[in-house]
């Protein structure tokens, strides 16, 4: 008995998956969601609120759900009951399900029935169940005895790619069957004999040019509507597709989606589809596209549902996210872009320039200048005030906050700037600042308390206006605080600044591309030359100032990081929560922090692709931001965390005058074209015009997955569930411990994750998107608090280098502290540290157009981090090149630097693998060893401690100066396997030798037993170094451990190994005992899985597993 209990030991369970959504229903007011063989189940109408009732796990045993059908009810109601029918692949269960007052109760299911043959569609037939085969078949099912009742099959028995029932009885029963001669078959499977002999097609429609995805009939209106591979949807009059021998007419031939569509869903008043550009449309019947709704990212919507009495549209997508939209049909009177018909007799001139004050009020300036309002809430224009100073040339720019504080200000090209009250215009107030042109106007607000009007004028001088109200409110005090001097450059203007709080500094951008730190306050330094006053002569530029004082010298910046943005220069500020972020028109953003009053870069982060002029930024009440810009013609809303196009409005670019305004109540953006004013309004601000049920991760795969530690957070944090408290697990109160993972993937971005072990959830921190080609490596050291050794905090402090395609490589450090008020109850903190590509030196050649770049196409394949124990040193990075090379990278200055130092190409084919260990021994130095891995099964040892001894031979000189040094031979070659090795790992053994496992490409594990020896002291004599001997003591082979590649390998102890495929089973080895053991096995659902890794949590909770393909899934199992 015992020796049984020991072969099933240990068994995974499966806590947590995100896998592509498949399949989607509504029901009453519940929303049920297939995602692997789970079912998720929703409220969407709990106290209006949306939530997660419940997970049923496993309920499909290793089938993808594909669909739900709920059996009618005589009195129609669903809200408390419902048997449903849950299909996929060839598997089908019925579950009986109660969910009245908020709470989920699985009643009854049946037993998993497994079919011969894909089901395509089932329909519940007065208490039994048919369903559409994938060979043009028709079976009628009965779940309480369990048993075949029907099978009949078509005549033309050809492979389906969809099909539809219609019917509520055997004898009505309809089947329209999508072949893939891209044919529809309708057929009625009553018309059979009673010896089931196979029924006629009654009729087939062509029209498509490609195989037909999806389908859905609508009874009251006698339509039916088709999508398909060749991108296009199709409307067809069928009529009551019950009776046969009936006319179908083609009515509607829909282009819309740039791919293949996936799934279609006729409405009462509209046509729903979905395809492979993750893009979901909304038609009306005659083919109009109404709305678009975009935000799944990766390779499509899989499902769609509608809610029609609440007017919904719910979407699940490969990157396992759900979303909730809103219909709002035709003419919807809340977003949209309407002229606002400015051009009149009664209005001379031409619009030079339009700003908004607030979401509601908007100001036009022409070249007459006159100054225009025009309040949206009355709809009428309001002339202001004219002065013909500002006829020529003006600007205009309101005053920031929710109503603009009633302010705007105009400037001139004669150093002339007014400020307007826009309620009392007349108490405008003007100041002569220059005697030339004023360049640009911003303001700069601190809460409510301070309001600078800043001015750029000739020779980069920057006049601070300090701007308050008189205490009856009806007028305005302007007065000049200070003037700031610019660093030199060609074009010398600043264009946006802002309040670092607490308020003692201004961060400004210029026209330069730089960000600078000047003093709001520069008469209380107790020593501006320190701070940066400018040299001599700049107190003259203070003469001729409207307010009769003295002149005032420029001051200096106090810090400054120059051309931040590139030459086309910095087109906004904002500080939040400590941070100052900064965006420009080269197309990226920035995240700095003010330090000992120094600017200091911590992120670099690139817009979306195509948007090369970022305009701006704006912090939403889900503690995430958006970022404004122009892509192409377009005015587009971001946002970096979904990686979606919120709002995209068709302005005709940025090179235009434009103000943009977000409110709570309502987003607006004004553009002047065609000589009017152009207004775009969304109602609910500037987040997002739908609900995200559930976030998605990676649009593409999975390819490498590494854990970084754990934190531990008390119960005053409450940390979040993924189901309500009533259906936690016993035991679940108290301390929470979370699991932060890194994932990359091949959609270019690197993913921090927190992993409760409680609640069965998983929450996305924060995406680092600095990669241009897909990520396929990350490596983690230097785990610690935030605080130090000295004085440490709650959180987690760890460094983290991702490599990837196109030879790139970035290095960056995150913190993760405890945040009560995000989602997760935890914040994510990174910065940006160092970035290496090996064409860096390419693109400084001058006359590179003459020489050949060498292999742009490397990729970088596999990570590993050899940490030294001497001080002063970094760490190296080994990477695994595609280029046939593996190459050593050294870190420097706490990570800031990253430079290539040595490499070889031993293996001379691509290398798909890197590992580092160590070796400790007694009165023995320790040593750092690298075993990399190539396509041809080989596996190379090298001492990475004798490499970067001093006086080493081990190092070879380049061959031209520039270039790296060049490793020698390896310590040890071994050929393990006869093809690619995908997965490698070691662990010391009590002996002081290594266990060393690898598994490759064709399904074999290799265990070896690796010694390492040092020769004594008398062997080494008249050497320069001693170099340890390698030698393989043991060595075992399991030829066919999996039936596919091998791509997770990890040795939990001297006993005990788990392995994962691409045949998606987590196996567990027996080791010791000579050739590893089978011990079981388990059926994991991640398909294509490209990388483990596995960790002990703690003794209460035991070992859990995360394995990343086409999704991620986590598996626990106690020791």
């Amino acid at each position: 008995m015992d020796a049984l209990e020991d072969y099933v030991w240990p068994r995974a369970t499966s806590e947590l998956m995100l896998l592509p959504v498949t399949g989607l229903e509504c029901v009453g007011d519940r929303l049920l969601a297939g995602e692997g063989p789970d079912v998720l189940v929703y409220s969407l109408d709990f106290g209006g609120h949306l939530r997660m009732m419940k997970r049923v796990q496993n309920l499909l045993g290793h089938y993808l759900i594909h669909g739900f059908r709920v059996r009618p009810e005589p009195n129609g109601d669903l809200d408390t009951e419902a048997m449903v029918a849950v299909f996929g692949s060839k598997g089908l269960r019925i579950v009986k399900v109660s969910w009245g007052q908020g709470h989920f109760r699985e009643l009854w299911r049946s037993g998993l029935w497994n079919m011969s043959d894909w089901i395509w569609d089932a329909r519940w037939l007065e208490g039994n169940v048919a369903l559409a085969l994938g060979h043009n078949s028709v079976v009628l099912y009965d779940p309480v005895v369990g048993c075949l009742l029907q099978d009949v099959p078509c005549t033309d028995r050809c492979t389906l790619s969809s099909a539809c029932l219609i019917g509520d009885t055997w004898k009505e029963l309809t089947i329209v069957a999508g072949a893939v001669s891209n044919q529809l078959l309708v057929w009625y499977p009553a018309a059979a004999l009673a010896d089931s002999k196979p029924v006629a097609p009654d009729r087939r429609v062509s029209g498509h040019v490609g195989v037909i995805f999806s389908m859905s009939y609508l009874e009251s209106k006698g339509l039916l509507a088709t999508a398909s591979e060749d991108r296009s949807v199709r409307i067809w009059k069928v009529g009551d597709l019950r009776v046969p021998g009936g006319r179908v007419q083609n009515i509607g031939h829909c282009f819309g989606h740039s791919s293949r569509v996936w799934q279609v869903k006729l409405l009462e008043n509209y046509l729903i589809s979905a395809g492979e550009d993750c893009v979901c449309l909304v038609w009306s019947h005659e083919g109009e596209i109404l709305q678009a709704f975009r935000g799944h990212q990766g390779r499509g919507i899989r499902a769609i549902a509608a809610h029609e009495r609440q007017a919904w549209v719910i979407t699940g997508g490969d990157d396992s996210g759900i979303r909730l939209w809103h219909l709002v049909g035709r003419g919807y009177p809340g977003s949209g872009v309407s002229a606002l018909c400015f051009k009149s007799r009664s209005r001379p001139g031409t619009l030079k320039a339009v700003t908004l004050a607030g979401s509601w009020r908007l100001l036009a300036v022409t070249d007459t200048g006159a100054l225009y309002l025009y309040d949206l809430e009355v709809k009428c224009w309001e002339q202001l005030l004219e002065d013909k100073h500002f006829q020529s040339y003006c600007l205009l720019e309101a005053a920031p906050g929710p109503e603009g504080f009633g302010l705007c200000a105009m400037a001139n090209g004669e150093g002339c700037v007014k400020v307007v009250p826009i309620n009392t215009p007349s108490a405008a107030v003007d100041q002569t600042l220059f005697p030339g042109k004023v360049h640009s106007l911003s303001w700069a607000l601190r809460g409510y308390e301070e309001l600078l009007l800043l001015a750029s004028g000739p020779g980069g001088v920057v006049a601070c206006l300090e701007i308050s109200a008189a205490p009856s409110g009806k007028a305005i005090f302007v007065k000049e605080r200070c003037r700031y001097l610019l660093p030199p450059s060609k074009q010398r203007w600043h264009t946006c600044s802002a309040f670092l709080p607490p308020g003692d500094f201004l961060v400004c951008g210029d026209r330069r591309g730089s960000v600078l730190l000047f003093p709001s306050r520069p008469g209380l330094l107790k020593d501006p030359g320190v701070e940066g006053k400018a040299g001599a002569g700049t107190g003259a530029l203070g003469a001729g100032s409207g307010n009769g004082g003295n002149a005032l010298a420029g001051w200096g910046p106090v810090s400054t990081l120059p051309s931040l943005h590139g030459k086309q220069g910095v087109t906004s500020v904002t500080c939040h929560g400590g941070y100052v972020y900064t965006t420009g028109r080269d197309g990226t953003y920035y995240q700095l922090f003010v330090r000992g009053g120094q600017l200091q870069p911590v992120l670099r982060q690139k817009s979306c692709r195509g948007m090369n002029w970022v305009a701006g930024l704006r912090m939403v009440p889900d503690g995430g931001m958006v970022i404004l810009g122009f892509h192409a013609n377009e005015f587009v809303v971001w946002s970096p965390r979904s990686h979606e196009k919120l709002h995209i409005i068709n302005c005709g670019g940025g090179h235009r005058s434009w103000a943009f305004s977000d409110t709570e109540a309502a987003m607006a953006f004004a553009y002047l074209k065609d000589g009017d004013v152009m207004l775009y309004r969304a109602l609910g601000g500037c987040t997002r015009p739908h609900v995200i049920l559930r976030e998605g991760l990676h649009g593409r795969e999975i390819t490498c997955v590494r854990r970084v530690g754990t934190i531990t957070l008390g119960p005053e944090f409450g940390v979040p569930s993924f189901m309500e408290p009533d259906y936690l697990e016993p035991g679940s109160e108290g301390p929470g411990l979370i699991d932060i993972v890194i994932t990359c993937s091949e959609d270019t971005t690197v993913c921090v994750l927190a992993l409760p072990t409680t609640t069965g959830s998983a929450h996305a921190l924060t995406a680092v998107c600095n990669h241009i080609s897909s990520v396929r490596a990350v490596a983690v050291w230097g785990i610690g608090s935030p605080g130090g050794p000295q004085d440490p905090r709650p959180g987690l402090t760890a460094r983290v280098v991702s490599a990837g395609g196109r030879a790139e490589m970035h290095c960056f450090s995150i913190m993760v502290t405890p945040d009560p008020s995000t989602p997760s109850r935890l914040a994510c903190h990174v910065m940006h540290l160092a970035s290496h590509r090996l064409d860096e030196y390419w693109h400084r050649q001058r006359n590179r157009h003459r020489m050949i770049k060498v292999d742009p196409e490397t990729r970088y394949m596999s990570l590993a981090v050899c940490e030294f124990d001497r001080p002063g040193l970094g760490p190296l990075v080994a990477a695994a090149c595609s280029d046939g090379a593996v190459r050593l990278f050294l870190l420097q200055d706490s990570g800031q630097l990253l430079q290539l130092f040595a490499e070889t190409f031993h293996h001379k084919r691509c290398v798909l693998k890197v590992h580092s260990f160590t070796h400790e021994a007694p009165n023995q130095r320790r040593r750092l060893l690298l075993c990399s891995a190539a396509t041809d099964g080989n596996l190379a040892f090298w001492d990475i401690t004798t490499v970067l001894d001093r006086g080493s031979t081990a190092l070879e000189p380049p061959v031209d100066p520039g270039l790296p040094y060049r490793l020698g031979t390896p310590s040890l070659t071994l050929q393990a396997h006869s093809c690619g090795v995908n997965s490698l790992h070691t662990l010391p053994t009590r002996e002081g030798h290594h266990l060393v496992a690898s598994g490759s490409e064709d399904g074999s594990l290799h265990v070896f037993v690796l010694a390492v020896e040092m020769p004594e002291l008398e062997e080494a004599v008249g050497e320069a170094e001693l170099v340890p001997q390698l030698r393989v003591l043991e060595e075992y082979s399991v030829p066919c451990a999996h039936a596919a590649h091998v791509t997770g390998l990890k040795i939990l102890s001297p006993s005990l190994m788990v392995s994962a495929s691409i045949d998606q089973r987590l196996t567990f080895w027996r080791l010791g005992h000579g050739e590893p053991t089978f011990m079981n096995s388990t059926v994991y659902h991640v398909p294509d899985a490209a990388d483990m890794d596995c960790w002990p949590v703690s003794p209460e909770f035991g070992h859990r597993c995360a394995l990343g393909g086409q999704g991620l899934e986590v598996y626990n199992w106690y020791d």
